[in-house]
């Protein structure tokens, strides 16, 4: 079983609409795409702020690889630890670039993959509220 924390802004809480187009569902463990593919995964999950100091701090060591005439395998060492660090906290960053996009974390779901967190999340917010099938629209917030 893998954990997902839910994020959600706060204005998309009173619909279930609002809340299915924005709930966000995050992984709470390793990231092999940050590992493999930091720089596309940044982009796109819209990382932009840690997008930009990841290149920054490329451009820093490669500078300073360059400037020192160090070797070029140090560089590639060094950018192959600092993925390693991305893969362990990359979720971790991703959960910071959603705080700062207004999303709050709403809680902590188990499941044994995406899909079945989803469903296991949406079950939960619907069990037990109204719903009008006319509007295609549940009140998340109260029962009717």
């Amino acid at each position: 079983m893998k954990l997902y924390t839910i994020h959600s802004r706060q204005e998309d809480l009173g619909s279930l609409t609002g809340l299915a187009n924005d709930v966000v569902l995050v992984n709470d463990g390793f990231s092999w795409s940050a590992l493999f593919l930091p720089t596309v995964w940044f982009l796109a999950k819209k990382m932009w702020i840690v997008f930009a100091i990841y290149l920054a701090l490329q451009a820093i060591v490669l500078s300073a690889v360059y400037y020192f005439s160090w070797p070029m395998a140090l560089f590639s060492t060094i950018k192959f630890a600092g993925n390693i660090i991305l893969g362990f906290e990359g979720n971790e960053l991703y959960r910071w670039s959603l705080e700062r996009q207004r999303y709050h974390e709403q809680g902590t779901i188990a499941a044994r993959d995406l899909v079945s967190a989803e469903h296991r999340f949406f079950s939960y917010i619907t069990s037990g509220r109204a719903h009008n099938r006319r509007a295609g629209e549940a009140n998340y917030g109260n029962a009717e």
